[in-house]
């Protein structure tokens, strides 16, 4: 991977030489073997550039955190040019000069250049050097940085300067992981609506259904729920019905969760928009999966995702506004209450035994199958794919030969349940067995036959009292989140009890380490185990920070908040 480096450092010190000078103290570190990148120290960690697949860079950060990519891998043009767009919307006016925030690899900005008058001014700023270090390493920046009336300032910035351009274009990457080095954005942009909008809710009786209901009641939210028949239930009498409720509710958007309600063929997705409603989809589990067979939406569909690595994604497919929004907990059902202490490390989660026998039969393999299923498994918990195989399948080598789409797909799935099941089991067994206890199926007593293995609980009955009465409740997080966050990060602490998950880049933001335990091989969880289960009075303490915070910033009040906060600032 060439270095652009010093070429881009000759330009900016042409108009800007103490910014240049100040930036030389931050040059490229060449990675080994050649060609593989360059890294960039940072305060905690490193930023580093690494070529992606299509042969263009892509940035990411590692820390103790864990890896965080700060651009897409497949393609960061699309992804800035799209987020541009997406700002300016279709036929608005060009503003007379923009600041923009977070440099990324800068293809954002080359577009601004290419599309803004040259009179208009450009202020990027970037609060990181390293950051700023690596984008001027990655590309010639010749089309930006000898643009007139371009100016880049580096350094953290909490209040635009007095004669910065008054429009606004944030890069979501770079706020989300130092939000707080930035100037602080209005979620909702002024002479727009913020009042609780009116809400009609696709409801499934799936994951969520309940929570976004209560939340609903609680901002002040009127919601109206249609349950919504799915796959060949569903006639035209249903969506007749909904229609007629549309007409007696009035709702100002609709809401669902991973697109259920939706029809694979648009065809609910195109009345809604002639009647003027805005859309919005919370997905909540990967996205390749429930959109592979779907048709590309016709216009503005808001997607929320629970995991940032998933944006470009549906970014891909079409969607958007796309939205980070990761998962919170119901305060109603998980809360802090008194209760006994055992001195065991509780693990709730199922071996995925019932999940194999069903994607084994949805794919056409057998039992026999399961080794080289394995095998790929291994390979994608290694991997920084967020599917198995590109397209699901070209990867799969023998066992895909004679397979067609829909069974490739649940290959891809199978071999993600696989990955997961890979994933628990390598940490449930570096546990001393004497101090684990499991609720789940009986598909671990066979693996596991020195462990107490208990039956499954009821989430919404059960689940509470588990995590209050346990010295550590362990969490390992499923092979489809690469980085991201599930439900027990925020309900663990919800209930004041202590958490032990592995580490997640996304985690970072959301939590203080003081506040959240975490470990990175199966053999640091177990050692990690023995630490704080003699440490009563650490745990208290940290579990009570991580509860405070999660009434602060992560229940699904807020969450909804700003959900319909960009779903309504966006609609006229």
């Amino acid at each position: 991977m060439e270095s652009w480096f010093e070429r881009n450092i000759e330009l900016l010190s042409e108009r800007q030489p103490a910014q240049a000078e100040a930036l030389r103290l931050f040059p490229p570190r060449a990675l080994h073997p050649a060609g593989s990148g360059f890294e960039f120290p940072a305060p905690a960690g490193s930023v580093r550039l690494a070529p992606g697949p299509n042969g263009e860079p892509y940035l990411k950060l590692t820390g103790e955190g864990g890896e965080r990519r700060l651009s897409s891998a497949l393609n960061p043009r699309a992804e800035d040019r799209a987020m541009v767009d997406r700002f300016f919307g279709a036929g608005a006016p060009a503003p007379p000069g923009l600041t923009v925030l977070g440099l990324g690899l800068a293809y954002h900005l080359e577009y601004l250049a290419e599309t803004l008058p040259p009179e208009a001014p450009i202020l990027a700023i970037e609060a990181r050097a390293e950051l700023a270090s690596a984008a001027l390493t990655a590309r010639d920046l010749s089309k930006v940085l000898s643009r007139p009336n371009f100016t880049l300032s580096v350094g953290p910035t909490r209040r635009l300067p007095a004669d910065a351009p008054r429009a606004v274009l944030a890069r979501p990457a770079n706020l989300r992981q130092d939000p707080g080095l930035y100037p602080a954005q209005d979620p909702a942009p002024a002479g727009r609506r913020l009042k609780p909008p009116r809400i009609l809710f696709l409801d499934a009786d799936y994951f969520l259904g309940r929570e976004i209901q209560r939340a609903a009641r609680l901002m002040g939210s009127p919601l109206s729920a249609w349950s919504a028949k799915l796959g060949p239930t569903a006639d035209g009498s249903d969506y007749r019905r909904l229609l007629a409720q549309i007409k007696d509710f009035r709702p100002e958007m609709v809401l669902t969760v991973n697109h259920l309600g939706f029809d694979a063929d648009g065809i609910l997705a195109s009345a809604l928009r002639r009647l003027g409603l805005p859309m919005a989809s919370w997905f909540v589990d990967s996205p390749y999966f429930i959109l592979a067979e779907a048709k590309r939406p016709d216009g503005d569909f808001f997607a929320f995702c629970w995991d940032s690595d998933y944006l470009g994604v549906l970014r891909g497919l079409g969607y958007g506004p796309v939205t980070y929004l990761p998962l919170a907990t119901d305060p109603a059902v998980f809360s802090p209450a008194p209760a006994k202490t055992r001195d065991i490390v509780a693990f709730v989660g199922d071996s995925l035994a019932a999940a194999t026998e069903k994607y084994l039969a949805l794919s056409g393999l057998a039992r026999g199958d399961l080794p080289a299923v394995d095998a790929l498994a291994g390979e994608f918990l290694k991997s920084p794919r967020l599917t198995p195989g590109p397209d699901f399948g070209p990867d799969f080598g023998p066992l895909a030969e004679n397979l067609d789409f829909g069974q490739r797909l649940n290959l891809a799935a199978l071999i993600t349940w696989r990955a997961s099941r890979l994933s628990r089991l390598a940490v449930l067994s570096a546990m001393p067995s004497d101090i684990l206890e499991i609720n789940g199926d009986p598909g671990w007593r066979e693996p596991l036959p020195a462990v107490t293995v208990h039956d499954r609980l009821n989430y919404y009955a059960d689940l509470a009292p588990r995590y209050r009465s346990s010295a550590i409740n362990l969490n390992v997080t499923s092979a489809q989140m690469k980085t991201g966050l599930n439900q027990r990060v925020f309900d663990v602490p919800a209930c004041r009890a202590f958490l032990l998950t592995d580490s997640r880049a996304q985690l970072q933001p959301l939590f203080d380490p003081d506040e959240v335990a975490t470990y990175g091989e199966p053999a640091e969880a177990a050692d990690l185990a023995r630490f704080y289960l003699a440490r009563p009075d650490l745990r208290e303490r940290m579990a009570a920070k991580a509860h405070a915070r999660v009434l602060a910033s992560h229940l699904y009040t807020h969450r909804l908040e700003k959900l319909t906060k960009t779903v309504m600032g966006h609609t006229p």
